[in-house]
């Protein structure tokens, strides 16, 4: 099964997007248990039937809508979290992030040149990403502290 959602701007939900969710989640839960008594009729014998959410494919906010990870402002890597070197420009204002040249490889010029970037050479290790487990984990400790829907505020940073 394929389910497409295409919310475009200007009225997009933003973090509401648990309400329109909140159905499906509820589907792929029951789906993720198993729902006894599905009947194959090339068989013509029942069986559990069990599914899971494979894939997602959106633009980067939205990623941050539904993972409830920060993708802006100091802490807009969520890989990084917390080790995001930001670096906030001189006459635009926005946020730049010169340490991104550490992910690259080491045979890579970029790290090297200077003059392209922030007059500084790049010799930082890159973030190791977090494992299943470490997810879960702040998963699990920072999604019971705020409540999902419409009246409610985004939640809060998750980094350490």
């Amino acid at each position: 099964m394929m389910l497409t959602l295409l919310i475009s701007s200007p009225k997009q939900p933003g973090n509401n997007i648990d309400v329109y969710l909140k159905p499906l989640i509820d589907d792929l839960k029951r789906l993720w248990e198993g729902v006894r008594g599905v009947y194959d009729s090339t068989k013509n014998q029942t069986f559990t039937l069990k599914g899971c959410l494979l894939l997602t494919i959106n633009d980067y906010p939205a990623y941050g809508n539904l993972s409830g990870s920060i993708v802006k402002g100091y802490n807009a890597c969520p890989i990084c979290v917390e080790n995001t070197k930001p670096t906030r420009l001189v006459n635009g204002g926005r946020m730049s992030f010169i340490g991104s040249r550490r992910w690259l490889g080491k045979s890579h010029p970029y790290p090297r040149q200077k003059a392209a970037f922030n007059n500084h050479t790049e010799h930082s290790p890159a973030p190791i990403p977090l494992t299943g487990e470490e997810v879960l984990q702040r998963e699990e400790k920072d999604v019971p502290k705020y409540k999902f829907g419409r009246k409610n505020g985004p939640p809060a940073y998750k980094g350490a």
